[in-house]
């Protein structure tokens, strides 16, 4: 059966994290390796010519292994490292033709407003890693209309390809979508649900902040967490009927 998006309630922004949070604690070594093979990967392939570019092909597929995981960690069952790479055999040419949408709409988003202005705010804010320097001058520049015209359409085309990613590689390995189907519930699901998002959104910024203080070491519960909460996130938005109570107490689990 076909996964059909529902709206969900302002709080559940909250409700995904702490359903993650528990995944997480039952495997949090394992959830923790899977993060960091992730990021040691993508700093490896950045090293190659067009290794980047890769990396961000194969990312949804990471990210599928990632919702299998979750899945079977609902159901209680043992996790493995091979869970990491278990989307790839599958679905790999349809969560890859995800991430060439992403990373083609990502470009634009990005690379086009530096190449169609040579306004001093728009270099400064696409340079990359601006210096301090540089940022402290952008508080005194002007705005002008075309520059802020323009980034309100990359900010828009930001929003829009995060909306189409979101649930698409769940939806994929999940719900047996093509990519495109895919992408296209993911963008209305996170339409419809904007208010919960945006109460998400605050809250990961805010753990995300808190994390970096003891040394950056929350950083291995709360990256992990945002993995998995991509996972609840898509649990109660399409399936809201197996909410809460399955995570707290159910073995018998339906098979999503």
């Amino acid at each position: 059966m076909q996964p059909i998006s529902h709206v969900v309630p302002f709080s559940h922004g909250l409700l995904w994290i702490r359903l993650a949070w528990r995944l997480y604690r039952r495997h949090p070594l394992m959830w923790i390796s899977y993060t960091v093979s992730i990021i040691l990967i993508g700093a490896l392939l950045a090293q190659l010519p067009f290794g980047a570019v890769f990396f961000q092909l194969i990312v949804p597929a990471f990210n599928g292994g990632i919702m299998l995981a979750g899945r079977d960690a609902r159901r209680w069952q043992p996790l493995t490292f091979l869970h990491l790479f278990s989307a790839f055999k599958e679905h790999g040419a349809q969560l890859v033709t995800i991430g060439g949408i992403y990373l083609v709409g990502m470009l634009i988003a990005f690379k086009l407003p530096e190449m169609l202005s040579h306004d001093p705010i728009i270099q400064i804010i696409y340079a990359g890693q601006p210096s301090q320097e540089a940022m402290q001058q952008l508080m005194h520049m002007h705005l002008s209309g075309p520059t802020a015209i323009l980034l309100l359409a990359s900010i828009t085309l930001f929003t829009v390809m995060l909306m189409l990613f979101w649930f698409s590689p769940a939806l994929v390995v999940l719900g047996r979508q093509t990519a495109t189907a895919a992408m296209q519930q993911s963008f209305f699901a996170c339409a419809k649900n904007f208010p919960a998002f945006l109460l998400y959104g605050l809250i990961m910024v805010v753990l995300l902040w808190l994390a970096i203080i003891p040394a950056t070491l929350g950083l291995f519960i709360i990256i992990p967490t945002s993995f998995i909460s991509y996972y609840t996130a898509y649990r109660d938005v399409f399936y809201p009927s197996h909410n809460t109570a399955h995570y707290r107490h159910s073995k018998a689990i339906p098979h999503r």
